[in-house]
């Protein structure tokens, strides 16, 4: 790889792109030093992305101006066309508008031309969402040379900017690291063990109900009802000018940053409603205090969210060895607080927290990292005394393919033992925790496939072929076929776990 292989954070709410060039990280910001809105309006023929979109989406009374997307990357788990406007529209589309906007301010930016990229995605973004993913990168004129996930970028970054990268690494080995993502779609959680040089998720949790964007409309409420008390107004939506409600909600983001760092902050809106002068300009003083009560069972929810994943994964706090806080809302003193109580000095402050997981992924493209399975995909067979035995097809040390690459894993024989009812039942699974399992560790079943088999025969006469292929978005194509019978079956198994394989001493 080089440093035309750029890393790209598609998220919810904003977009970033970052390179690395003459050992170095460099994050494509706008021009105002922050990264894309990841927001699409469909101006009659024309086709507005980035802040612009954002600056004029107006949610007027809840609503929305015909024509705006907020949040695409959701609607890639949709099935069917989503409906903008009056017209039907595929989300791979949608999404590769934000994509194209996000290369395009990169390579104005850095100067060359970038059509290959490593792209992060979330730890819940499955098969099919990462096909789609792919198609609408295509679409945008960005090959994707890997998926990472989003934890595992944020990770390495963050030992990627350490001094002795091997010794931390080294003090990481088999412990627990907490990744928490607050941004302003979701609070995002994972917890990861680097395992003999692998990064590995072990639990994962998110919530959408408490990302900042409902910190933001909270706080416009809060705003609008203190102007309305203040000029005795009764029916302000209805006098609100077109465009204002998007433009007060901008500056209430402004002002929950602002309040990060100051006491208090004025939110001014100019010609917010028709009316007389006086009533007409919004000027609003508003205070950290106000934030913070409007927004304490936000904060609440979003903190629970640590010990809920700490039960996942049969952890408490003083198991996790590093707590990475990224996102923009952790810069809020009193979930900043929250985390420092929990975790106290196990919780660096970064300086790139809202970069961390693009640049994450841009060193992931310079450094030439892969991905490997982190836990193996297994079959149950028949085994000794009647009881069914868990058998590895594919090590969870298998390699993953790179952009347009299919990887054959396995190729298995086996024998119908039963063959009376015409049926063979493939049930096809993975451990629940990563690491050395144990024959006796559950295990979650994630295919099952039936092949029809000549019940006439005896038992251990049919032979069944089992071959396995891994294509580039992670996806695993299971074939079953009879060698006697010539019959053939096909799975597709969309939920494999991966890791991401760090350099080892002297790779560097």
């Amino acid at each position: 790889m080089n440093e035309r292989i750029f890393g790209l954070d598609f998220g919810t709410t904003n977009s970033l792109a970052a390179f690395v060039a003459d050992g170095e990280v460099r994050a494509l910001t706008d021009n105002d030093e922050k990264p894309l809105p990841s927001v699409v309006w469909y101006r009659g023929s024309e086709t507005v992305v980035g802040r612009t979109a954002r600056a004029h989406i107006d949610s007027l009374d809840g609503g929305g101006t015909p024509g705006f997307v907020r949040s695409p990357k959701m609607m890639l788990r949709r099935d069917g066309p989503v409906h903008i406007d009056g017209r039907a529209l595929d989300a791979a589309d949608i999404v590769s508008e934000v994509l194209a906007h996000v290369r395009s301010q990169a390579e104005l930016l850095h100067g060359h031309r970038i059509d290959r990229a490593v792209l992060t995605v979330p730890v819940d973004f499955a098969g099919p969402e990462r096909r789609a993913l792919r198609i609408a990168a295509r679409k945008a004129g960005i090959s994707v040379v890997h998926f990472v996930h989003e934890p595992a970028a944020a990770l390495y970054a963050y030992l990627r900017n350490q001094l002795n990268y091997q010794h931390q690494l080294a003090l990481l080995e088999n412990k627990a690291v907490l990744v928490f993502d607050w941004g302003g779609g979701t609070v995002d959680l994972s917890i990861c063990r680097v395992l003999g040089g692998v990064v590995k998720q072990i639990a994962n949790r998110g919530n959408d109900n408490v990302g900042g964007d409902h910190f933001d409309e909270r706080l416009r409420n809060h705003i609008r009802d203190k102007h309305s008390e203040h000029y005795g107004i009764f029916d302000l939506f209805s006098r609100e000018q077109p465009g204002a409600a998007a433009t007060l909600l901008s500056q209430c983001e402004l002002a929950k940053i602002e309040l990060s760092v100051h006491d208090r902050y004025t939110v001014l809106a100019r010609d917010y409603i028709v009316g007389n002068q006086r009533e007409r300009n919004l000027s609003v003083d508003v205070t950290r205090n106000d934030l913070e009560a409007l927004s304490h069972d936000l904060v609440r929810k979003g903190l629970e969210e640590i010990d809920i994943v700490l039960e996942q994964a049969r952890l408490d706090r003083h198991d996790i060895e590093l707590c990475l806080a990224t996102g923009g809302m952790v810069n809020m003193p009193i979930i900043w607080n929250g985390l420092i109580e929990r975790f106290g000095a196990r919780v660096p402050k970064l300086v790139n927290r809202d970069r961390i997981i693009a640049e994450g992924a841009a060193w992931i493209a310079h450094d030439q990292l892969g991905l490997q399975l982190s836990k193996p995909l297994e079959i149950l067979v028949a085994g000794d005394q009647g009881r069914g035995e868990w058998l590895p097809l594919v090590d969870a040390e298998f390699s993953l393919p790179v952009e347009n690459e299919t990887a054959a894993a396995t190729n298995r024989r086996f024998y119908c033992t039963d063959p009376r009812d015409g049926q063979a039942v493939f049930e096809f699974g993975k451990p629940r925790k990563v690491g050395l399992v144990q024959p006796k560790d559950e295990r979650e079943t994630v295919a099952l496939l039936t092949m029809p088999v000549d019940q006439t025969a005896r038992p251990l006469l049919e032979r069944l072929e089992c071959k396995v292929q891994i294509d580039h978005d992670y996806v695993a194509k299971v074939t079953v076929a009879s060698g006697t019978e010539g019959r053939a079956v096909e799975k597709e198994i969309h939920s494999l776990d991966f890791g991401l394989a760090l350099p080892q001493p002297n790779e560097r």
